[in-house]
């Protein structure tokens, strides 16, 4: 993959869309690209993490066992929460299909947050988009469990 397509990838992204190309352009040649076949368990719930991907093309599963929490497709980011703390995957992720990951970890990415507050505010974003969405479906199960 050429630099100017992981640096597209970033642009694309909610966390790095305000961060200028000369930013990305460094940070992009920090990502890691993998490429995996369907079926492929990335990470499991309960492993330590210290990076997260961008998917580039693919999807890929955030479950525990059989619940599904997410279903990401390109442009979308998985494991943000891990590159924030040193806390253990709160969920396992699975591709579905063929897959391109970019994997960016801990270190270049504190890096690139220090230096532009952008960043930071598109992983808040990210991580409260991602909790409106759990409250909604906390909501719509209590309702479902009550209707029962």
């Amino acid at each position: 993959m050429l630099l100017i397509e992981k640096v597209l990838t970033l642009h694309s992204s909610r966390i790095f869309h305000d961060t200028p190309e000369s930013d990305l352009v460094e940070l992009a040649g920090a990502l890691e690209e993998l490429h995996l076949e369907p079926d492929t368990q990335l990470f499991a719930k309960g492993d330590q993490g210290d990076s997260m991907y961008f998917v580039y093309k693919g999807k890929v599963r955030i479950h525990d066992e059989e619940h599904t929490f997410a279903t990401l497709g390109e442009n979308e980011i998985l494991g943000e929460l891990s590159i924030l703390d040193a806390e253990p995957r709160s969920a396992t992720a699975t591709t579905l299909e063929e897959t391109i990951l970019l994997k960016l970890e801990r270190e270049p990415f504190y890096e690139i947050m220090i230096s532009n507050a952008e960043v930071l505010k598109g992983i808040l974003k990210t991580l409260c988009k991602r909790l409106r969405q759990m409250d909604i479906m906390l909501v719509e199960s209590k309702a479902a469990t009550a209707a029962d």
